[in-house]
């Protein structure tokens, strides 16, 4: 059963004392109750998830979008809970208006906006059919097209999105109950050093809470529940040969 925020802060204030889990859970952020817990508890949770994100834990964090091109207009911006493109060499592809591929692509203009302003002066007037788009600069993060369209284009963009909790229901982004408790037992963890004074964390906390030991551990263990098996080197029919009391087991190829 998918776990949501308010469940897990108080799994966490459960596993540190702070509650003691008969009838005393909170049923939602605004709680008068524990408010310091409450808040820090919050953080631990999406502290965890912003580093597991930037380690790129979560296999599933991929979205597509498609950016429809206006004539005359340059920038475009980019889709809700974008994160990053997943690709060393990000690049687009472009489609038709049934959002089927047409079998070309844009990449991103090499060295970005500021090479792009040195090799052509008038790179935001220059109208024509894209063949590079680019990251404007500033804090938005829009996606910029060269040269400036001058039709409407379709262009499919496959990107990571976050996973980040903000409201009691949002769900925690994990696909077993076992990921979900070991992430638990990391936010609690995590919870403990922010909840401790300065000067207690440098007796438990000396390297403070990225180089903890019993942190790094949990993480390893959540790493490992979540990484996929890898396929058999071995595959097709098996059967035991020989009468021996120990008989050999033959794995025979299917070709």
């Amino acid at each position: 059963m998918p776990t949501n925020f308010v469940t897990a802060v108080n799994d966490i204030m459960v596993q540190d004392g702070i509650l003691a889990g008969d009838d005393d859970a909170i049923t939602d952020f605004d709680s008068q109750q524990h408010v310091a817990s409450i808040r820090k508890a919050k953080l631990a949770v999406q502290n965890e998830l912003a580093d597991l994100m930037v380690d790129e834990f979560f296999p599933y964090e991929k979205a597509t979008s498609v950016i429809t091109t206006s004539v005359g207009v340059r920038t475009y911006a980019t889709p809700t809970g974008f994160l990053r493109q997943d690709d060393e060499h990000p690049w687009m592809i472009e489609t038709n208006a049934a959002n089927v591929s047409t079998g070309a692509v844009i990449k991103e203009y090499p060295g970005g906006e500021d090479k792009l302003r040195r090799h052509d002066l008038k790179y935001r007037e220059n109208q024509g059919k894209p063949y590079f788009f680019y990251f404007e600069g500033g804090s938005t993060k829009d996606f910029a097209f060269y040269p400036v369209p001058n039709d409407t284009y379709y262009y499919r963009l496959d990107y990571e999105k976050e996973l980040t909790v903000t409201d009691e229901s949002d769900t925690l982004p994990f696909l077993s109950e076992t990921e979900v408790r070991l992430f638990i037992q990391l936010c609690t963890r995590h919870f403990k050093y922010l909840r401790m004074s300065p000067t207690a964390r440098e007796g438990i906390f000396p390297g403070g809470i990225e180089l903890d030991a019993h942190r790094a551990s949990l993480r390893i263990k959540l790493i490992k529940a979540n990484r996929h098996k890898q396929p058999s080197k071995h595959y097709g029919r098996s059967f035991l040969s020989g009468s021996t009391p120990h008989p050999t087991r033959i794995i025979r190829r299917v070709t």
